[in-house]
């Protein structure tokens, strides 16, 4: 039986001086967790300690260098976020988290990082309010450290994965599948492993057809160690940056799917946050709760694929 673990740290909570990324919701989520007896106490972890240093199996010297020294130059510009210490160090510190939700989810079944997802973010520079690709970090990592050799990157995030693509890009040992709005930034897309752009408007029925029979395809092809899911909320009907028209019904089916199908093949699965921004923050906040809800029932038995 595996078990569902979490990650998480106050710092996440950063202040980006009015900027649409609501980071009160890392904090909210793990309030609510708690609240609803989804979580205990003894099941949070804090992130690993690491560096920027730490970053160069996965980000060029230059560029942390820029993040470093705060410098405002092309690598760091295109982040849309300010540059402070406090925001670097933040984002240093959800790379070290999602890399504990990774020997978490290794150990345990399911890694749950109440952070993370920061997908737009290349080896040489920002991105789409990324500075820190700290998917790519946590595989490389695993992969570096002998514990895994092979991993599916599942982003669900309602932008495409353009980062985490471009740096697996040449590599047949990370299969990056991404489902995503077409008609929306990133311009130009990336390619990843597998690539769905949906029209706007794209409601739960097409939306969870094209997700389970991409999945099941994919397997067929591939077979990994480690299952990296981009749980972002921001599909949903009333986020303010898309114009994807899922439920929240259909976004805790997008999770069975995902969630179950791994579980299905015991394999392991480390799960991020990534974006979303709902009208109301309550809203994104029950979006992520969910899915820490399709985890651990699958966990405990009591859920059943979908």
């Amino acid at each position: 039986m595996a078990r569902v673990r979490y990650v998480f740290h106050p710092r996440y909570e950063m202040d980006l001086q009015g900027h649409v990324f609501p980071t009160q919701k890392y904090r909210l989520v793990r309030e609510r967790l708690l609240a609803e007896g989804l979580a205990r106490p003894e099941d949070f972890e804090e992130p690993e300690p690491i560096t920027l240093d730490d970053l160069k199996i996965v980000h060029t010297p230059e560029y942390l260098d820029d993040l470093r020294h705060l410098r405002w130059t092309h690598r760091t510009m295109y982040s849309e976020l300010p540059l402070t210490r406090e925001i670097v160090e933040g984002f240093v510190l959800m790379a070290g988290g999602t890399w504990k939700a990774t020997r978490l989810a290794l150990q345990d079944g399911f890694g749950y990082h109440i952070g993370g997802g920061f997908h737009h973010a290349y080896s040489d520079h920002a991105e789409g309010f990324c500075y820190v690709n700290d998917l790519a970090y946590a595989i490389r990592r695993a992969q570096t450290e002998g514990l895994i050799e092979r991993a599916l990157v599942v982003d669900c995030d309602v932008h495409q994965g353009n980062g985490t693509a471009a740096i697996f890009r040449h590599d047949p040992s990370v299969f990056t599948f991404s489902i995503h709005q077409e008609e929306l930034y990133p311009w130009p897309k990336e390619q990843s492993d597998w690539d769905i752009g949906l029209p706007l408007y794209t409601g739960d029925e097409v939306y969870l057809a094209e997700l389970r029979a991409a999945l099941e395809e994919i397997y067929r092809r591939f077979t990994p160690d480690l299952v990296v899911y981009q749980a972002g909320a921001d599909p949903y009907r009333e986020d303010q940056l898309a114009n994807l028209r899922l439920s929240k019904e259909g976004l805790m089916e997008r999770d069975r799917i995902v969630l179950g199908m791994a579980w299905q093949r015991r394999i392991p699965v480390v799960i991020t946050l990534g974006g979303g921004y709902a009208l109301r923050v309550e809203d994104t906040v029950e979006i992520h709760v969910n899915t820490a809800r399709v985890a651990r029932e699958l966990a405990s038995g009591q859920g059943e694929p979908a």
